[in-house]
Parts: structure tokens; sequence; C-alpha cells
């Protein structure tokens, strides 16, 4: 099994048009929907037909109850504790799309925030296949000490381990070491540019990749338009046409154009991306075939509304 840890959320989505009525109502649109980070990476796992769970914390209320059936009804393994606290409920996303497909979100952890050690299903870390963990889990201190648990779990018990970093503010806030500790005993590195250009304090993609290969044995650096860059320790996997690679010494380099899409919503775009990458690396397809397919999930989701 497949296992990601983090968060879980319900997300609304509001198409605000340009013009609005003070004080008053403007016709617009809201949608809501299935979210969070480590829930979407956990879906589009099971999708690829892999077995696949989530661990994490809900409210007790109608709307932790609701997710918890649409994780079933997708094929995810739940492993969630659920929070009696009314302060407490399902954590809640508010996404404002942008006529450009890219977004703002205000986010309310709520349960989310309270993750701790006795919510880790020990067993079912130590039993996975491969730990994904979300990197807003790090954002409060009972989640990180959560997290920091089931990464040791997994890495005494030899399961590779994922972090997507998430939030580039968090990393500059924290300051780049202390959040690099966070994440240690981690296989693989799935971050953005801006949260890459954190961890780092380097501009250019390929000095922060080389960088961040000093901590990761394996890292896979989303640019957006500008497709993906990925960096290894040992090559594994052989070129492919239209990819360009290049290996130096011991560290092998592959970098992807984006894939032509249409952006509608970029929402959700590097749960996919990581998923797809954890697909591959996971069964050593290599790091071109999984960036490869990482690419092309990921910009399947920005070419219409919605994480999923």
């Amino acid at each position: 099994m497949i296992v990601s840890l983090g968060d879980l959320m319900v997300d609304a989505y509001f198409q605000i048009p340009d013009r609005r009525n003070p004080r008053t109502d403007t016709q617009g649109r809201v949608e809501l929907a299935a979210g969070g980070s480590a829930a979407n990476f956990a879906v589009w796992i099971a999708r690829h037909g892999r077995k696949s769970g989530l661990i994490g914390r809900v409210g007790d209320d109608f709307l932790g109850r609701a997710l918890v059936s649409d994780l079933e009804h997708e094929g995810v393994c739940p492993y969630l504790a659920f929070d009696p606290d009314a302060d407490y409920g399902t954590g809640r996303v508010g996404v404002i799309v942008a006529a450009d497909g890219e977004r703002d979100m205000v986010c309310d952890r709520r349960a989310n925030a309270r993750l701790s050690v006795e919510d880790i299903p020990e067993d079912v870390v130590a039993g996975a296949e491969w730990l994904h963990i979300s990197g807003y889990v790090f954002l409060e201190e009972a989640p990180a000490k959560a997290a920091r648990h089931s990464i040791e779990i997994a890495c005494e018990a030899g399961v590779p381990v994922s972090i997507d970093p998430a939030a580039y503010s968090f990393i500059q806030a924290l300051g780049r070491q202390a959040f690099l500790k966070l994440c240690e005993g981690a296989a693989v590195i799935l971050p953005n540019l801006d949260e890459g250009r954190a961890m780092t304090g380097l501009e250019q993609p390929e000095d922060i990749a080389s960088c961040l290969l000093d901590h990761f044995p394996v890292v896979a650096l989303k640019l957006g338009a500008g497709g993906c860059l990925g960096m290894a320790r040992q090559w594994s996997g052989t070129g492919t046409a239209g990819i360009s690679t290049g290996v130096k010494g011991l560290v092998a380099a592959v970098r992807f154009a984006a894939a032509p899409t249409r952006v509608v919503d970029t929402t959700g775009a590097g749960d996919a991306f990581d998923a797809g990458f954890v697909l591959e690396y996971s069964r050593g397809a290599g790091l071109a075939a999984s960036l490869a397919r990482a690419n092309e999930m990921g910009a399947r989701v920005v070419s219409r509304m919605g994480a999923r």
C-alpha cells in the first residue's frame, strides 16, 4: 500500500465576476469538492489501480463523515482520527480562482492542526510500500511530531518516504535548516520552484535541484509552465526521445517541458504530479519515466476545474 499522511479538506471554489455589487448580493458560482493535499494524492494513487491509504484527522461532523465516505468510494483506505471538539471540525479551504487559472487560497485547517503521534497507525506505516508526506503537517507542532514519528518508523522498516514541502512561506518563516531537519530521512523531495528557492536560497532550477541533492537522493522540481526537472544520485532508467538528459558523475538529470494544455485551474496540480511520480518510481520505473508520468498527470489536472 502507498500511504499518504496529511491534510483532508473540503474545498469551496469561488468564481467571482470582475465587478461585484457592494454591500449586497453578486451572482457568481461556488463549487464544493473534497480536497486536501494528502487526500488528493491518495485518490490519484487509487484511481490508477494501486492500493492507497490516508492517515489524517477530521472533525466528528457531517463534513468529516462525508469525506470518509468519499475516500472509501474512491478506493482509499481511511486511517483517520475523528476530533470530538466542535471548535476543531473538519478543515476547509476557500479557493478564489482567477481568469488565468491561478488561485488564492484561504485555509482553515481545524482538525488537521491537531493530528498527533497517537493518531498514527504504526503497523500501517511500517507495512507500507511507500509513505508520502504532505508538508502542511509541518505547520503546527503536534502534526509535525506525528510526521517525524511516521518518517522514523518508515525509515526503520525500510519504507521509502517522499515529501511535498507544500508552502514556501512556512519554509521562509521557519528557516531553511530547520525545515530540512524536519524532512530528514526522506528519499524523494517534490518541491515547486518557490519552495525550492525557500529551501536553498538559490534562484535557478538546476542550482536548486543540485543543492537539494545534498540532502535527498532524488529531487523532482516542479516548474509550472516551465515543466519539471529531476535529479538523482544514481542513474536508473534510459532516455526517451524528446527528453533532455545529462549525467555528471553519479548524478542523473532529466528535464521535461510542460505538457501542452489549456490552464483552467492549477489547484491540486502538484498533488497529481506527486502521485504520478510515486506511481512510477515505487515500481522501479526510473527517473525519466517517473517525471514523464508526473508531468502528464499534473497537466491533466490544470486543464479542468478542481483538484481531482
